[in-house]
Parts: C-alpha cells; structure tokens; sequence
C-alpha cells in the first residue's frame, strides 16, 4: 500500500494539474483541503506520515492557502505534497529567519 501511494504522488507530480487550494484542518497525520475544478469544490485529506521529513516543524504554519495538483481526467485524485515536490507555501518569516540563518554562517 505505500508504494502504491508513492506511485500516485509520483504520478501526479509528472502529470498532475494545478491549481489553488486551501489547508483547512490537521488532524494527527492528515491535512485536510479544498479546492475547486471548474467550478466543483473538492474537499480532499492526504496522508503525510511519510512525509513529515518534508514539513516544517510547527505545522499551523500550514494552515491557509496552499498548491495543488489533481489528474485531469479524475480531479479528485489529487496532493497538496510528494517526495519531489510541495505545494506548501512558506509563510515570508520563514523563509526570512532561513535566509538570516544561512548568511549568519557565511565566513567572512
């Protein structure tokens, strides 16, 4: 059954179109979203206990507005993250504290 799932990210990932979602809920190892195909609301769960390498630490950072990827042909199957790639948008405080992190540790 993982593999299987790693499969469908994967392939999603190829082949997936995307669009704007939105995180709406996380709860235990699921993150809860939504998001609308031509005009049809799909609300959606994935599972990320195999992904928690890929998450930032405090996950209510995650809560908001999000990317998705969904097959064409059946806009239900979708991810909002995979092994190569994340639909997560950084909060700019983030991406600020990283930046200031890494430029801290230049020699000089």
């Amino acid at each position: 059954p993982e593999e299987r799932e790693r499969r469908r990210r994967a392939a999603l990932v190829v082949r997936g179109k995307m669009g704007d979602a939105t995180i709406t809920e996380l709860r235990g190892d699921l993150i809860f979203y939504s998001y609308d195909v031509r005009g049809v609301e799909y609300i959606a769960s994935q599972d990320i206990s195999l992904l928690k390498e890929y998450l930032p630490s405090d996950l209510s950072a995650l809560i908001g507005a999000v990317s998705v990827r969904y097959d064409a042909k059946n806009a239900a199957n979708s991810i909002i993250l995979a092994e190569q790639w994340s639909g997560l948008r950084r909060p700019a405080k983030l991406d600020e504290e990283k930046t200031q992190r890494s430029t801290a540790q230049q020699p000089r």
